[in-house]
């Protein structure tokens, strides 16, 4: 079973924290708004570079997403 872990309101560094303590597949939300930003954005997506994750956005509504890294498992 996946876990979500939740640092959009948290301050940055903590992207690469919540990602470490993750097991693969689960969800890391690192950020929430009309638009990807906030403080963990630059990290994510250096994650996603190293091929460490899946970056995706679930909607919540009224314009709002959820922006999050999936942890991918390790490969042979």
């Amino acid at each position: 079973m996946s876990t979500r872990h939740d640092v959009s309101r948290r301050p940055e560094g903590l992207f690469s924290v919540a990602m470490d303590e993750a097991e693969a597949g689960d969800e890391v939300v690192y950020h929430v708004g009309q638009h990807a930003g906030g403080p963990h954005k630059k990290e994510a997506a250096a994650t996603y570079e190293a091929g460490k994750c899946i970056l995706y956005q679930r909607k919540l509504g009224g314009g709002r997403f959820e922006y999050i890294a999936k942890k991918k498992g390790k490969t042979k």
